[in-house]
């Protein structure tokens, strides 16, 4: 009845969510979550690729690179230049005539193109700061509040791009921007506070790439275009992000091989399972440990001693050896030694539970003996 019941709702069921299906009306939206393979991994792999397309040489690192005598430009993020040692080998590569364009904000190999919500702000380090100041160039946080201008001008030429008005750098003459290149002894130090302009989603979007270009050709040398893709990721950060799965699943193995191996971890025990101490046996081997606790076992061993003298002498007048050894008569019977009959008969008290086992057997098969 019940079963019957249950069909008739989930009938109805069914038949009211395939008339409501008919009324719905629904929109489909796609939406872009980001770059696979090796463009989710390298930011820079568009710009990387539209240079090697104009000839030149270039290199990519995901980590710290030293700048070389033959390197001609390096897209750096700030993050990368994070201690003193690593500024003044930018520093002085820059004096002997390289190029040094730095981008600010947005410009961590970790950050999400998509994550358009959120600011990335990086920290700028004190040997940095020094040496942007040698070269006149100051970055400036939040700026005077006032919009910036939609477009770079590079080398006499005027370009489109799309900045966060955010973050703001100056030069010498104090003019806000958020795209500054400047000359320090031989070379040229370039800074901008948007990274976005030449990260794969945005470098083909207004002239970004024309700006890209534009900065390369900049250098009367033809040596390699180097882009480092971020500071490199520490041990312990690569061990939270890789790491954990494999923890997780250690940490389930471990808690199953507890519960297998240990009883308090283990399935709880039936109660009605009866307790070995309750068979007959082992109350019969508990009142026998107590008697020879309290006496040595000779109130238990006289019974016997007495039922097998009794028995054996009338064994022995039967057989006509009533004179005989009687301790040898019994030993033949037995299929004993004479000295262990004797000490099973005469031996007052057991020195210790294992002789008064051993008696006891030996009592047993003297008493089957004079039986038969």
């Amino acid at each position: 009845m019940k079963g019957r019941i249950f069909r008739h709702v989930l009938r109805w069921c069914l038949l009211l969510a395939a008339f409501l299906s008919v009324g719905c009306e629904y929109e489909e939206v796609t939406r872009e979550t980001g770059y696979k393979g090796k463009a989710r991994l390298n930011p820079w792999l568009a710009a990387e690729r539209f240079v090697e397309r104009r000839g030149h040489d270039v290199r990519s690192s995901g980590g710290w690179l030293k700048p070389d005598w033959h390197h001609d430009i390096h897209f750096v993020p700030v993050g990368v230049l994070n201690n003193a040692g690593l500024v003044s080998s930018m520093e002085e590569w820059v004096s002997n005539g390289g190029h040094l364009v730095l981008l600010v904000e947005y410009s961590e190999s970790e950050w999400n193109d998509w994550s358009d919500n959120l600011r990335s702000v990086p920290e700028l380090q004190t040997p940095l700061v020094s040496f942007l100041e040698k070269t006149g160039v100051t970055l400036e946080r939040h700026g005077s509040g006032k919009p910036l201008e939609p477009t770079v001008t590079f080398d006499g030429e005027t370009y489109q791009v799309e900045m966060d008005p955010k973050a703001r750098v100056s030069a010498r003459d104090g003019k806000e921007a958020g795209f500054v290149s400047v000359e320090h002894d031989y070379g040229r130090v370039t800074v901008i506070t948007d990274a976005r302009i030449f990260r794969s989603r945005k470098i083909g979007e207004k002239d970004h790439a024309a700006l890209l270009s534009a900065l390369i050709d900049s250098s009367s040398s033809e040596g390699t275009v180097v882009f480092l893709r971020g500071a490199g990721i520490s041990l312990w950060r690569m061990l939270g992000r890789h790491l954990w799965p494999v923890l997780v699943g250690l940490t389930v193995a471990l808690i199953i091989w507890l519960w297998k191996s240990f009883s308090r971890f283990g399935p709880v025990e039936s109660a009605a399972t009866a307790s070995p101490l309750r068979g007959y046996d082992h109350h019969l081997e508990a009142l026998g440990d107590f008697q020879w606790r309290l006496d040595k076992g000779t109130a238990l061993l006289a019974p016997i001693r007495e039922r097998i003298v009794e028995g054996g002498q009338k064994a022995a007048a039967a057989s006509g050896r009533r004179d005989a050894d009687f301790f040898q008569f019994l030993a033949e019977r037995a299929g004993l030694p004479r000295e262990r009959v004797n000490r099973a008969l005469t031996e007052e008290a057991p020195a210790d539970g294992n002789v008064m086992t051993r008696t006891t057997a030996d009592l047993q098969k003297l008493l089957a003996a004079v039986r038969s």
